[in-house]
């Protein structure tokens, strides 16, 4: 296939580059270059700024946009690149807020205030292409982590249990939240791509956990003990991001969809978090001491 990556370049894009060139895919990828300019032999690499201009005459057998945030994005993309097939890599963030879970793609999409502008700009990108014609799926990932995770979330709870400091949670910490592994967000994109496997889909490991379920989890697997305290205050959306990486606020998904329409298998939390740690998290926090 001959397929265009949009973005590509951070933390999900590498993963899914390599599966694409295992699979003998023709890639193209396209970003601005501030973050790396080479790439295998095998790539196509061309720099340029989507709110710009997109440079392509030729078709694609599918596009894998990583990085539309606004409807205007999505937009530019679609009325200027000619494909197949577009994959919009979304969010869960997209879901009305509820206290009925779990959330499938058939839940209602609307306003969930913790999310702010990043719900209201991803639930344009998908308005755009609901209303486009074309042939098109979104991948809904929930909280991704993973090895170079761009967002300080393992390395800060990590980092928090080796300095012996209390980690402290939001509310009560007893919210049920869940996770995903770069790895997998990377096979659900390529699946859906070599598929074309049109719609929505959850992206989302089996397992979901509460806040102090987590901490207590990295503890065990880092072997430290762990410390906790709460902060009433900073329930929901009055969180603060650089005190705790997750929010107090409840959000289940279903990944069923997923599973039985492409056969897709999630790797299990405790396992791979353990692994990530003992391969690349324990090495993060011993340089940052």
């Amino acid at each position: 296939m001959k397929i265009l990556v949009i973005g590509g370049s951070r933390f999900i894009g590498p993963r899914l580059l390599d599966i694409l060139i295992k699979n003998k895919h023709d890639i193209t990828v396209f970003n601005k270059g501030s973050i790396r300019t080479r790439y295998e032999k095998k790539v196509r690499f061309v720099k340029g700024d989507r709110r710009k201009e997109f440079p392509f005459r030729e078709r694609f057998d599918a596009v894998i946009d990583t990085c539309a945030y606004r409807g205007e994005d999505t937009a530019a993309a679609i009325n200027q690149i000619e494909c197949d097939f577009f994959l919009h890599i979304g969010t869960v963030a997209v879901y009305q807020k509820s206290e009925i879970f779990p959330l499938t793609e058939h839940s209602p999409i609307g306003t969930w205030p913790l999310w702010g502008e990043y719900n209201k700009g991803k639930i344009e990108c998908e308005h755009i292409l609901k209303t486009s014609g074309i042939s098109y799926a979104i991948l809904r990932p929930v909280y991704i982590l993973g090895p170079k995770n761009y967002i300080d979330r393992e390395r800060f709870i990590y980092a928090k249990l080796a300095k012996k400091e209390t980690v402290v949670l939001p509310g009560n910490g007893q919210s049920l939240i869940q996770f995903v592994h770069v790895d997998d967000v990377a096979r659900s994109l390529a699946l859906i791509a070599e598929k074309k496997g049109e719609g929505a889909y959850n992206c989302v490991s089996d397992e979901a956990v509460t806040l102090k379920g987590l901490v207590e989890l990295m503890a065990e697997i880092s072997g430290q003990k762990a410390r906790i305290a709460f902060d009433a205050a900073k329930d929901g959306v009055g969180f603060n991001e650089r005190e705790f990486p997750f929010a107090n606020e409840t959000m289940v998904c279903s990944n069923e969809k997923i599973k039985k329409a492409l056969n897709m298998h999630f790797m299990n939390l405790r396992e791979w978090l353990k692994i990530d740690y003992e391969n690349y998290y324990k090495f993060q926090v011993l340089k940052s001491k």
